[in-house]
C-alpha cells in the first residue's frame, strides 16, 4: 500500500512536468494574489497590534469637552467635578496637538510630570536619556520618538526649536529619546511637560483639551463612565471604544481588500481555465490508460489532488514570503497609505509586520481550497469515464 502511494505521487510530479503551461500558469496566478493579500493581512495585523498596545497605556476614560459638536478646550475645574465620581481613583490634565517640523507633522503630548508614570507613557522603554520628572515643570524638556531622533538627527542631551502656531520659535531641550519597540505610538511623539504644552499651545488660563481619567482597580470603566454622563458637554471614550475604532479602521481600509478578493476570484477563473484545458483530449486519453492499467476512480483524484496540493502550497508559501517582503522590507508602496489613510507616515518609519496563525491560514484555505475544488470535480468526471470510451472520445 505504501509502495502504491509513493508511485502515485511520483507520477503526480512527472504530471506536472508534463503539463508545464498549466504549472506555471497556477503558480504565477497564486503567486500574485497571495503576494498581496499577505501583505495586507500581515500589515494590519502589525497595525492592530500597535492599536492594542497603544490603548493599553491610554486612560482608562478620556474625557472631552464638546461646543456646538465640536471638540473644544475644558475647563480644569473638570477635574476636581469628576474626582469626586465614585470609582474616580485619579484625574490628570493633558494638553495635546501637533507641530509641524520642515514638512512633517508630529504629535506634541503635555502632562504633569508627576503624574507621567501613573499615565503609561513613562512605561514604553527609553532608547537612551531619561523620562521626565517634577522638576522638568516648565523648563523645556522634552522625550522625543525615535523616529523624530532619527530625521533630526538627534538624541538625548541635544537641543531642537520647534515653531508654534503662533509663528514663536521655542527651544527644548532633549532629555530622553522614546526606542522603536512600540514604533507607532511613540514614534512621532514629542512629550513635554503640561506648562510648557500650555505655552506652547497658547492654552487659554485654566484650560487643557482634555482629561485622563483612572478607575479604581477592578472596577469596569464603562459603569465609571456612565455615572459621569449626567455632566454637560461632555464625551467620554473607553478603551475598548478607541481599540473598536482602531480595528474597524484598519479591518475596513476600503477598496483594498475589494481589490484583493477580486485577484483572487480572477486566479481561481484562471484555474478553472486551467483545469478546463487539461481535462481536454490529452486528459482524457491519459486517465483511459490510467483505468486500464488499473488505477480506481480514487487513484486518479488523488493523482490530481496532489498535484494541486503541491502547486497550492508552493505558490502560496512562495507568495507570502514575497508579501511579507514586501511589507516589512519595502514597506509596501501603494498599500501603506490605503491601509492608514488619512494617516501620516514619513517615508522614514517601517510599517509594522505581524505574521498571525489565523492570517496564514486564511491565506492557505482562500487559494489551496479553491484550486482543489476545481481539480477534483474535473478529475471524478474524466475518472467515472469508461476507459474505452474516454480514449476513443479522446482520439476523435
Amino acid at each position: 500500500m505504501l509502495k502504491k502511494h509513493r508511485n502515485i505521487f511520483s507520477y503526480s510530479f512527472d504530471c506536472l512536468k508534463r503539463y508545464r503551461m498549466r504549472s506555471i500558469a497556477i503558480i504565477v496566478t497564486f503567486l500574485v494574489a497571495t503576494t498581496m493579500i499577505s501583505a495586507v493581512l500581515f500589515a494590519k495585523d502589525g497595525l492592530e497590534r500597535e492599536a492594542e498596545y497603544s490603548v493599553s497605556v491610554a486612560p482608562d476614560l478620556t474625557v472631552q469637552y464638546l461646543k456646538a459638536g465640536r471638540v473644544a478646550q475644558i475647563p480644569v475645574t473638570y477635574a476636581d467635578n469628576i474626582s469626586r465620581v465614585e470609582g474616580v481613583d485619579r484625574v490628570l490634565l493633558r494638553t495635546w496637538g501637533y507641530v509641524g517640523i520642515g514638512t512633517n507633522t508630529y504629535t506634541v503630548i503635555g502632562l504633569d510630570p508627576s503624574g507621567l508614570n501613573y499615565s503609561g507613557i513613562a512605561a514604553s522603554s527609553l532608547e537612551s536619556g531619561r523620562f521626565l520628572n517634577a522638576d522638568d515643570s516648565g523648563a523645556g524638556n522634552v522625550v522625543v520618538g525615535q523616529l523624530i531622533a532619527g530625521i533630526l538627527d538627534v538624541t538625548a542631551g541635544d537641543d531642537m526649536i520647534l515653531l508654534s502656531e503662533s509663528v514663536d520659535a521655542k527651544r527644548f531641550h532633549i532629555v530622553g529619546v522614546f526606542s522603536d519597540k512600540e514604533s507607532i505610538y511613540t514614534a512621532d511623539m514629542i512629550v513635554m511637560s503640561l506648562e510648557d504644552a500650555n505655552e506652547f499651545f497658547k492654552m487659554d488660563e485654566g484650560m487643557v483639551t482634555d482629561l485622563c481619567v483612572y478607575v479604581n482597580e477592578g472596577l469596569v470603566p464603562q459603569d465609571v463612565a456612565a455615572k459621569m454622563s449626567a455632566m454637560p458637554n461632555v464625551r467620554i471614550l473607553d478603551q475598548d471604544l478607541l481599540l473598536r475604532g482602531y480595528k474597524a479602521a484598519y479591518a475596513a481600509k476600503g477598496g483594498i481588500f475589494t481589490t484583493l478578493w477580486t485577484i483572487v476570484l480572477v486566479a481561481v477563473a484562471l484555474i478553472a481555465f486551467s483545469q478546463a484545458i487539461v481535462v481536454g483530449h490529452e486528459s482524457k486519453f491519459e486517465v483511459g490508460l490510467l483505468k486500464t492499467f488499473g488505477f480506481s476512480t480514487l487513484d486518479v483524484i488523488e493523482v490530481r489532488l496532489i498535484e494541486s496540493l503541491t502547486l497550492g502550497f508552493f505558490a502560496t508559501s512562495l507568495g507570502m514570503l514575497f508579501g511579507f517582503a514586501y511589507a516589512a522590507i519595502f514597506n509596501a508602496p501603494g498599500l501603506v497609505d490605503i491601509l492608514l489613510g488619512w494617516a501620516f507616515l514619513p517615508s522614514e518609519f517601517r510599517l509594522p509586520v505581524v505574521v498571525s496563525f489565523e492570517s496564514v491560514f486564511s491565506i492557505y484555505a482562500v487559494t489551496i481550497i479553491p484550486l482543489l475544488i476545481t481539480t477534483v470535480v474535473p478529475a471524478w468526471l474524466n475518472a467515472i469515464t469508461d476507459p474505452e470510451l474516454a480514449m476513443r472520445r479522446a482520439a476523435t
